[in-house]
């Protein structure tokens, strides 16, 4: 078995070339059995797994942008094992191939985190002041990873296929030779739910270390939080949790709470078209991850060779949609233009990548990077609750502060008396989150017809087109 071969593989080497974490902590080790003995070692744990979860098997381009964006005809490809994915058909044996190393990574990155909660579990606030912290952080991670890939690899939970169900993914908690059963999606449901509560509960000190203006520079463990996974992680990610389960009333409750922390403001629109640029806001990120590498990853498959395209049509999503009054979407022109390549004009997204990677030319407050979670989903996650609660005008409210703050005029001053949709809602989501890997699942959840580009033709949404598929070592039998 797959998973067998990635935990004999963590007992020779814990973190492979983490290297530096935001250039001020120390570099990961070898696992040995002093490392946990001290709080710099638990902290150079940690920051190896946050440096592990940047690689481009996982969030620094798989997981984060290439595979979810493509899988949402948010871009297109011809390339070679990708046609697959950008096609919705992953019968073919590339398509597993493709697949197969976000999912070895991803839980490679589980047992890191499997051996820190078990080591924390033989320690307390006894032993390291920010125990709390550490173990916040460890089960938030693990939860959020588990999470992720259930969204892409398992049915959703309103599937009618009863097998399919009660098979998802393995939810590992154990650092452990032995194979993990395959728990069913109700199942992990309740376990990444149980781990972000008890994260939440842990990372209650960020309610302090948190300010609600934060300038960036941040030394330390308790600096930078919106680099770790943090309190305000916790409860966004339990309103994405609880969203995408369908259960709108505690997705409220829990994007309500981080709205109201006060902690996270909207933009000015004069800086729409930077805060995104290779860096982590420190206005609308509730969690981001540092890495000077994503920019130019991106850079390299959508611009240098060209393996990720826009479609045709993408700006249409932009039109039509300020209302009455003249004006215009500001993300159109902040996160998307057209540039000279070869000699041909090209639609290029430059809304979280840049052409330079050097990092000494950027000396904001910011940190390098990209966004995990950001304020403006929660918006989108209390419009939709409280428009399915019947209150028309307070769900409109919340769409329309993520609108005006986006420079457009307010669906509460168009068409007036005209109540605001579901699609209105997701229409809204599709053009904030365009690049972020988002959109595929707001299209899964809602189990919607998907037009696909490199077939011209529209797919019924079914469990086919919405599961991907395991590497082919995890259907031998267990």
């Amino acid at each position: 078995m797959m998973m067998k071969r990635i935990l004999l593989a963590c007992i020779s080497l814990f973190f492979l070339g983490c290297g530096n974490f935001l250039d001020i902590n120390p570099e990961s080790e070898v696992v040995n059995d002093d490392m946990f003995s001290t709080a710099e070692g638990v902290e150079d744990a940690l920051y190896g797994v946050y440096m592990s979860m940047v690689k481009e098997d996982m969030y620094g381009g798989d997981m984060s942008v290439l595979f979810p964006e493509i899988l949402a005809q948010n871009f297109l490809t011809d390339e070679g094992y990708w046609i697959y994915l950008s096609r919705l058909d992953y019968s073919d044996v590339y398509a597993r191939v493709s697949c197969k190393d976000m999912w070895i990574q991803s839980y490679l990155v589980i047992s890191y985190l499997n051996n820190i909660i078990e080591n924390l579990d033989q320690k307390s606030v006894k032993d390291f002041k920010y125990y709390d912290l550490y173990r916040g952080e460890a089960l938030g991670l693990r939860a959020a990873i588990h999470f992720d890939l259930l969204r892409l690899f398992a049915v959703h939970i309103n599937s009618t296929n009863e097998n399919a169900k009660a098979e998802a993914i393995p939810y590992v908690t154990k650092y452990t030779f032995k194979v993990t059963p395959f728990s069913s999606v109700e199942e992990v449901y309740e376990k990444v739910i149980t781990d972000l509560k008890e994260a939440e509960i842990c990372l209650v000190e960020d309610k302090i270390l948190m300010p609600k203006i934060r300038k960036g520079g941040g030394k330390g463990f308790t600096g930078a939080r919106e680099l770790h996974f943090n309190l305000y992680a916790a409860q966004a990610m339990l309103a994405r949790v609880y969203w995408m389960k369908g259960d709108l009333t505690n997705a409220k409750k829990y994007a309500d709470k981080v709205i109201q922390s006060e902690k996270f403001q909207f933009v000015d629109q004069e800086d729409l078209a930077t805060f995104m640029k290779r860096r982590i806001s420190l206005s609308e990120t509730i969690w981001g991850l540092y890495t000077t590498e994503i920019s130019s990853f991106l850079y390299d498959m959508h611009m240098v060779k060209t393996l990720m395209t826009l479609p045709s049509n993408w700006k249409l999503l932009y039109k039509n949609t300020e209302g009455p009054e003249p004006g215009e979407d500001k993300r159109l022109s902040a996160w998307f233009l057209s540039k000279e390549n070869t000699g041909n004009s090209k639609d290029i997204c430059v809304k979280i990548m840049d052409e330079s990677n050097d990092a000494s030319e950027y000396s904001g407050g910011a940190y390098f990077g990209f966004s995990m979670i950001r304020i403006p989903e929660m918006y989108y996650i209390m419009a939709e609750a409280l428009l399915e609660e019947g209150d028309k005008e307070h769900a409109r409210d919340y769409l329309d502060a993520v609108v005006s703050a986006r420079g457009m005029v307010k669906f509460a001053d168009r068409d007036t008396g005209k109540d605001i949709t579901l699609d209105d809602i997701m229409n809204e989501r599709r053009k904030e989150l365009f690049g972020e890997g988002q959109w595929w699942f707001c299209l899964k959840r809602l189990n919607r017809d998907v037009y696909v580009h490199a077939l011209d033709a529209t797919l019924k949404g079914s469990d086919r087109i919405y599961t991907l598929p395991l590497p082919t070592e995890e259907l031998d039998p267990r």
